[in-house]
Protein backbone atom coordinates (compact mmCIF):
# COMPACT_ATOMS: atom_id res chain seq x y z
CA UNK A 1 0.00 0.00 0.00
CA UNK A 2 1.22 3.06 -1.42
CA UNK A 3 -0.53 5.41 1.38
CA UNK A 4 1.37 3.94 4.26
CA UNK A 5 5.02 4.12 5.62
CA UNK A 6 5.84 1.66 8.66
CA UNK A 7 8.31 2.36 11.32
CA UNK A 8 9.52 -0.27 13.60
CA UNK A 9 11.39 1.26 16.61
CA UNK A 10 13.63 -0.62 19.37
CA UNK A 11 13.93 -1.34 22.43
CA UNK A 12 13.63 2.09 25.14
CA UNK A 13 11.02 4.50 24.00
CA UNK A 14 12.54 7.39 25.26
CA UNK A 15 13.87 11.60 24.64
CA UNK A 16 16.36 10.39 22.49
CA UNK A 17 14.41 7.88 20.44
CA UNK A 18 11.57 9.79 20.48
CA UNK A 19 13.40 12.94 19.18
CA UNK A 20 14.72 9.83 16.03
CA UNK A 21 10.78 9.02 15.46
CA UNK A 22 9.66 12.54 15.31
CA UNK A 23 12.38 13.39 13.02
CA UNK A 24 11.58 10.05 11.27
CA UNK A 25 7.77 10.86 10.75
CA UNK A 26 9.27 14.63 9.81
CA UNK A 27 10.85 13.13 6.41
CA UNK A 28 8.23 10.69 6.02
CA UNK A 29 5.41 13.83 5.82
CA UNK A 30 8.12 16.10 4.06
CA UNK A 31 9.01 13.48 1.13
CA UNK A 32 5.04 12.84 0.79
CA UNK A 33 2.31 12.53 3.56
CA UNK A 34 1.15 9.47 4.05
CA UNK A 35 -0.57 7.19 6.87
CA UNK A 36 1.95 6.06 9.37
CA UNK A 37 2.12 2.60 11.56
CA UNK A 38 4.45 2.51 14.16
CA UNK A 39 5.31 -1.31 14.84
CA UNK A 40 5.79 -1.59 18.68
CA UNK A 41 6.99 -4.89 19.02
CA UNK A 42 10.14 -3.76 19.09
CA UNK A 43 9.82 -1.58 22.18
CA UNK A 44 9.52 -3.06 25.41
CA UNK A 45 9.67 0.10 27.79
CA UNK A 46 8.29 3.44 27.34
CA UNK A 47 9.29 6.95 29.05
CA UNK A 48 7.10 9.76 29.79
CA UNK A 49 9.26 11.38 27.35
CA UNK A 50 8.75 8.30 24.97
CA UNK A 51 5.02 8.86 25.37
CA UNK A 52 5.71 12.69 24.80
CA UNK A 53 6.97 12.00 21.81
CA UNK A 54 4.33 9.75 20.18
CA UNK A 55 1.54 12.48 21.48
CA UNK A 56 3.81 14.80 19.35
CA UNK A 57 3.81 12.64 16.22
CA UNK A 58 -0.02 12.08 16.52
CA UNK A 59 -0.67 15.98 16.31
CA UNK A 60 1.76 16.18 13.46
CA UNK A 61 0.45 13.72 11.37
CA UNK A 62 -2.89 14.76 11.59
CA UNK A 63 -2.22 18.23 11.01
CA UNK A 64 -1.52 16.88 7.52
CA UNK A 65 -4.20 15.31 7.14
CA UNK A 66 -3.24 12.04 7.67
CA UNK A 67 -4.05 8.99 10.43
CA UNK A 68 -1.24 7.17 12.80
CA UNK A 69 -1.96 3.52 13.27
CA UNK A 70 -0.03 1.53 16.61
CA UNK A 71 0.43 -1.94 16.87
CA UNK A 72 2.12 -4.71 18.36
CA UNK A 73 1.84 -2.90 21.70
CA UNK A 74 3.99 -4.57 24.92
CA UNK A 75 1.81 -4.65 28.21
CA UNK A 76 3.88 -1.65 29.58
CA UNK A 77 2.84 0.24 26.73
CA UNK A 78 -0.52 -0.28 26.62
CA UNK A 79 -1.15 0.53 30.27
CA UNK A 80 0.61 3.98 29.61
CA UNK A 81 -2.05 3.89 27.19
CA UNK A 82 -4.93 3.53 29.14
CA UNK A 83 -3.37 5.30 32.58
CA UNK A 84 -3.46 8.26 30.59
CA UNK A 85 -6.98 7.81 28.51
CA UNK A 86 -4.98 7.67 25.03
CA UNK A 87 -5.44 4.51 24.25
CA UNK A 88 -8.69 6.17 22.47
CA UNK A 89 -7.03 8.88 20.69
CA UNK A 90 -4.98 6.66 19.02
CA UNK A 91 -5.80 3.78 16.13
CA UNK A 92 -4.40 0.73 17.82
CA UNK A 93 -5.09 -2.32 15.49
CA UNK A 94 -3.33 -5.67 15.91
CA UNK A 95 -0.92 -5.72 13.54
CA UNK A 96 0.19 -4.51 10.10
CA UNK A 97 -2.10 -6.69 8.04
CA UNK A 98 -5.12 -5.49 9.74
CA UNK A 99 -3.79 -1.80 9.27
CA UNK A 100 -3.75 -2.31 5.55
CA UNK A 101 -7.13 -3.82 5.42
CA UNK A 102 -8.28 -1.02 7.32
CA UNK A 103 -7.00 1.75 5.40
CA UNK A 104 -8.35 -0.45 2.10
CA UNK A 105 -12.09 -0.71 3.17
CA UNK A 106 -11.54 3.18 4.00
CA UNK A 107 -10.49 3.58 0.38
CA UNK A 108 -13.51 1.71 -0.80
CA UNK A 109 -15.89 2.90 1.33
CA UNK A 110 -16.22 0.31 3.64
Amino acid sequence: MDDLYILKPLGLLDAQSGEELRQSVGTVLAEKPRNILIDCQGINFMDSRGFGALISVLKRIREQGKQLFLCGLCRQVRIVLELTGTEKVFTIVPDSDACIALLSADESGG
